[in-house]
């Protein structure tokens, strides 16, 4: 169905987070501590894939990043547009 409507599907496994890691996210501070995590331990280590989606976007001048997280502040997608934006100055907007 995405392909009639001209979007483009991408799985990027890389930039997600390990389910076990997700489990036990009872607090603000529990969610807070797995992004600090994943912000120093992960993102550092998937440059070719963050580069990828900003060559994405500098192509098609406007991308989505998902996942099944409804809220932005509760998925590691935040801590993805942020670097996006601090490295590279792509405007997000979170919907």
């Amino acid at each position: 169905m995405c392909g009639k409507l001209g979007i483009k599907f991408m799985h990027i496994p890389e930039l997600g987070i390990e389910s076990d890691k997700r489990k036990n996210l009872d607090s603000k501070a529990d969610y807070d501590r797995l992004f600090e995590e994943y912000e120093e331990e992960t993102l550092p280590y998937r440059t070719k894939e963050l580069k990828e989606i900003y060559e994405l976007f500098k192509e098609h001048k406007r991308i989505a990043i998902t996942c099944f997280e409804r809220e932005p502040s509760c998925c590691h997608r935040h801590k993805v547009s942020n670097y996006l934006t601090e490295k590279y100055e792509v405007p997000i907007e979170h919907l």
